[in-house]
């Protein structure tokens, strides 16, 4: 399992917003293979037509580096709901679901859903090249309760190999709102036309992610605890802590 991350700037004006409540989470994933799948802790009974803390909040993953880094959380953060998104669990159940595909050329189409103003883009995804972002300056706008398109696209060259199945890559997106960052991982697979060599990566434990090189561990992955391999980093820069 690997995180290569880019970060893709959404030019649109909006107002600085302090000390407002905020969060946006990832509530579908779209495959092309017609399966649908949400990110990690998202509660389906969750309400999604309001932007007050309880109950909109409650499934937003909060995905903070010291917080992973001091091992409080896994690497995909946590929710008010469930706590600590314990990542083999969640990609455990995701490939049992059946897991949605990225498109041919690698593409991931994401439902963003922002909760309130600072849930906002741009998010920065662990897999490079956005194709579309959520509309935002440093996390923050004036839309609340609202679904968003959000999609990234997996390199070329990288094959998902995680998983119970061997076949799942996890993507973690998030935006830079100061009191978050919020957002979520994702399972996924590749489509039966995607091709690439498979990179080599060991397990390790959770370091704070930085400008990293191929051979920087970067934290302990889902497939650690499903496949005895781990994820790491090609260029891991991320959002505030």
């Amino acid at each position: 399992m690997f995180f290569n991350s880019f970060l893709v700037f959404a030019a649109i004006s909006s107002s600085a917003l302090l000390n407002v409540q905020a969060h946006g989470t990832i509530t579908e994933v779209t495959g092309a293979n017609g399966v649908k799948g949400a990110g990690f802790g998202i509660l389906a009974s969750t309400p999604r037509n309001g932007a007050t803390p309880n109950p909109f909040e409650q499934d937003t993953s909060v995905i903070r580096n010291n917080a992973i880094t001091s091992g409080k959380t896994g690497v995909c953060g946590s929710t008010k709901a469930g706590g600590n998104n314990d990542v083999a669990a969640q990609l455990a159940a995701a490939s049992q679901a059946g897991l949605p595909t990225a498109a041919a050329d690698g593409t991931v189409t994401m439902t963003l859903h922002q909760v309130n103003q600072d849930g906002a883009g741009p998010y920065q995804c662990d897999l490079p090249k956005s194709t579309q972002n959520v509309p935002g300056t440093f996390g923050l706008s004036l839309a609340t309760a609202t679904d968003f398109p959000l999609a990234a696209q997996i390199p070329a060259g990288m094959t998902c190999t995680g998983g119970p199945n061997g076949d799942a890559c996890i993507m973690r997106c998030r935006n830079p709102a100061l009191a978050g960052p919020f957002g979520s991982c994702v399972a996924v697979a590749q489509s039966g036309a995607a091709t690439g060599n498979t990179t080599a990566a060991t397990g390790g434990t959770a370091s704070t992610p930085a400008e990293t090189t191929d051979t920087t561990t970067a934290g302990t992955a889902a497939t650690d605890a499903t496949t005895g391999t781990g994820w790491r980093d090609r260029r891991w820069s991320v959002g505030p802590t």
